[in-house]
């Protein structure tokens, strides 16, 4: 497979991520300290309703890559090989702004946002549940630009990828209550350098 354009492209890998990388990833989560709400980089009047992670991003807010910080991670330079792999896909110039884990339980829905607003990215969304039936919900939900319709919904899968224009409204739904687990994610954030 090979990325061409990220404009409004949405694209879902099954099987990406390695089992090795699954069973690292999901070592790291279970032992890491899960926090509630996130940094407000965007001075939102609201809170975000999920758990996380933070991986690497120091200096997100100044648009600085944070791929050196990730590599000196011991519990998580492994994923410098993810995104190494990644990278073949595609011939952008990109900057790896930042890297966390997002956890949700039910009723927690996160807002339809954009992680890109001014410069064009991409989004890369791991997800890191080793089991996950489709009853247990938690889509990762696409909109159009006005946020009125759903153009496309993917469901969380072991060592599925997602792909996308960070530019493109879009927002994790919750699991169902039915479900036992906390719905995890590995997000990698970007900017396009043009």
């Amino acid at each position: 497979m090979k990325i061409n354009k990220v404009d409004g492209e949405v694209f879902v890998i099954d099987d990406f991520l390695t089992r090795e990388e699954e069973e690292c990833i999901n070592v790291q989560l279970k032992g890491s300290v899960w926090r509630y709400n996130w940094p407000n980089y965007e001075e939102l009047p609201f809170v975000r309703p999920c758990w996380h992670v933070f991986i690497a991003g120091k200096g997100r807010p100044d648009r600085k890559s944070c791929l050196d910080e990730l590599g000196k991670s011991e519990s998580w330079r492994f994923l410098v090989g993810f995104w190494e792999r990644l990278s073949i896909l595609h011939d952008f110039k990109i900057t790896l702004l930042g890297v966390y884990a997002n956890g949700q339980t039910f009723g927690q829905d996160t807002i339809i946002h954009r992680d890109n607003k001014t410069h064009p990215g991409m989004t890369v969304i791991v997800f890191c549940n080793e089991h996950w039936p489709t009853s247990w919900g938690g889509e990762l939900v696409f909109y159009d630009d006005k946020k009125e319709n759903i153009i496309k919904s993917v469901l969380p899968k072991s060592r599925r990828v997602v792909i996308f224009d960070g530019r493109i409204p879009h927002a994790a739904r919750s699991p169902s209550v039915k479900c036992d687990q906390v719905r995890m994610t590995l997000a990698f954030k970007t900017v396009i350098m043009e």
